[in-house]
């Protein structure tokens, strides 16, 4: 495992602790180091503790671990909540001035600072976290400055007062610290020239769309997935595009489909409950084959659920959710930067297939912040396919004996023609009810067998043309097969450290694509032992696997709102490397 500080800040929700754990989070990057965060937060406004965990290293980082070395408690439960990934050389901030009394135990180093006072000195209570920031600082012997600079974007836009008052409350926490305390816990948080981009999973489809030439964007608020409007919003406007928020998630999902009918690169984001409510347009979407992304951002549920927690609970509704049977794909992201690759992905598909699109990705990649080098990002590698867009010189083939356009023409790979609004000759009609190769309605048997056929064909065209593959980490040539999807990758990667220290070694495939998705069937039958990670409680991709290649798996589910970490993943999976295969 690579050397790391973890640090972590809590407190009651409203008490600011997502801006604080950003404004460090960004000083880290700032310095050139790695960045890895985990969020725990209450599904309310104010009240219920929340914490806000940063890991930090000069080596990539892509998981949690069960250690806190620098811990900013706010409150009491704060310091209970982690008081198991505490250890002897951790340190504790918090402050003795307020009405509870820190219960800290002997062996952990309590570091009592008047974080309230102080931030009335620098000119306000509201700044004592970033009082606790500075004495983080001093504790890790990481200069103050990057903080500086992280606090001037943070709070630029409110004024150089502002800025300065932070910077004073933050040297106040500091030098508090070094004039009080003589420590020395042996963190140095090393400095490098690197230059980092720090952005969410959210952030990242976000920037995605601009980049796949989205131009219209409806939404309704909605945890996790606000995010993404959030970010596009004062953004798509540079491009000439528009965000809506729209009344529900009903309106939203329609709206969308309008925009795409209209010819514009079009998007939707929502959690499950509006994956619920958008199930009736998303069938009306494959039956009049219109262009749509449609971003699943999961939740913990079913219903209400808890919106703050993580799962992976949706993927039989994107798989098979809608009446009727309607052609889709699943596309799930398995890292933040794939966020990114992958919405460009959905959006190059829905186009070229004229199919709706889930993007699916969940609470863990939305609400983390990690680190990436700018190329990761690198926009001159982003590919638009547009598909079968005709114009005024080809559209007369496509144009019936009456000079009526065949906008779902019965083609070879079963995609038509598209022709866009104003398009001459390209003018036709679509709608939810079966139609013949003009949009007609039609209760004919051959011409509804013929169009069922051909929306099918498309799924099967993509599958011949397109690259479905799984990545692929640990050592090929093991008999022990792990397979995961989502987001679980970056802790599945770090747990393979953990193994190879105790001598074992396994092979791991990361599976980004849920419909088509690759063949696993002789991976799993070359395997002595197949499990398969997922955060939900009934194992819906270890189904999968089961149907597709008729072979058992072993399963390791997690459904307490909790993401996987890495020394978790490795213990279990040592376990079930150590159980019976389940039987046939």
């Amino acid at each position: 495992m690579a050397e790391d500080l973890n640090w972590a800040v809590g407190g009651e929700a409203g008490d600011g602790i997502d801006s604080t754990g950003k404004i460090f989070a960004q000083a880290l990057s700032r310095a050139g180091r790695h960045v890895f965060t985990s969020k725990d937060f209450a599904s309310r406004i104010r009240g219920g503790y929340t914490a806000y965990k940063i890991r930090t290293s000069v080596d990539e980082v892509q998981s949690v671990v069960d250690r806190l070395d620098i811990l900013v408690a706010l409150t009491q439960r704060t310091i209970d909540e982690n008081l198991d990934e505490l250890h002897e050389d951790s340190a504790v901030i918090y402050d003795g001035e307020r009405s509870w009394e820190a219960d800290i135990p002997d062996e952990i180093t309590a570091v009592d600072v008047p974080l309230k006072s102080l931030a009335e000195d620098a000119g306000g209570a509201i700044m004592r976290n970033v009082v606790a920031l500075g004495a983080a600082c001093e504790l890790t012997n990481f200069d103050v400055e990057y903080l500086d600079e992280s606090l001037e974007k943070r709070f630029g836009g409110k004024g150089s007062k502002i800025v300065e008052n932070n910077k004073e409350a933050a040297r106040l926490g500091q030098n508090y610290v070094q004039e009080n305390y003589d420590l020395d816990l042996g963190y140095d948080l090393e400095i490098t020239d690197n230059d980092y981009v720090l952005l969410n999973g959210d952030e990242a489809i976000g920037m995605g769309a601009l980049a796949a030439g989205c131009r219209f964007y409806a939404g309704y608020p909605i945890t996790p997935a606000t995010n993404v409007m959030e970010y596009l919003t004062g953004r798509i406007e540079r491009y000439g595009g528009h965000v809506v928020q729209a009344e529900d998630e009903l309106s939203a999902i329609n709206m969308a489909l309008g925009a795409a009918r209209a010819g514009a690169r079009s998007m939707t984001a929502t959690s499950g409950p509006g994956i619920d409510l958008m199930a009736e347009t998303f069938g009306l979407i494959a039956t009049s084959e219109t262009p749509l992304v449609i971003c699943d951002v999961m939740r913990s549920g079913p219903s209400t659920g808890m919106p703050t927690k993580q799962e992976q609970g949706d993927l039989n509704m994107t798989l098979y959710g809608g009446h009727g049977e309607i052609p889709r794909f699943v596309i799930t992201p398995t890292t933040i930067s794939e966020c990114f690759w992958k919405t460009v992905e959905a959006f190059n598909y829905a186009e070229k297939y004229q199919t709706p699109v889930y993007l699916v990705a969940d609470l863990a990649l939305a609400v983390t912040e990690q680190t990436f080098p700018p190329e990761a990002f690198d926009m001159d590698d982003v590919e638009i396919e547009r598909g079968k867009i005709v114009d005024e010189d080809d559209v007369d083939e496509w144009l019936d004996e009456q000079g009526r356009f065949r906008a779902h023409a019965d083609t070879e790979d079963g995609v038509s023609p598209r022709a866009l609004p104003g398009t001459i000759d390209g003018a036709h009609m679509s709608t939810g009810l079966e139609h013949d190769e003009l949009g007609r309605r039609t209760e004919r048997e051959d011409e509804r067998v013929q169009q069922v056929d051909k929306r099918n064909r498309k799924v099967e065209t993509a599958q011949e043309q397109e690259d479905w593959d799984y990545r692929e980490f640990g050592d090929p040539d093991s008999d022990d097969l792990v397979i995961s999807w989502g987001s679980n990758e970056g802790a599945l990667v770090e747990a393979l450290e953990i193994l190879e220290e105790d001598g074992t070694d396994v092979r791991v495939i990361s599976v980004p694509y849920i419909f088509p998705r690759p063949d696993l069937t002789e991976d799993v039958e070359a395997a002595d032992n197949v499990i398969v990670v997922e955060c939900n409680a009934t194992g819906q991709f270890a189904d999968v696997i089961e149907h597709d290649t008729l072979t058992r798996v072993k399963r390791i589910n997690k459904y307490t709102g909790v993401r996987f970490k890495a020394d978790e993943l490795a213990e279990q999976i040592e376990d079930q490397l150590a159980a019976e295969v389940p039987a046939q």
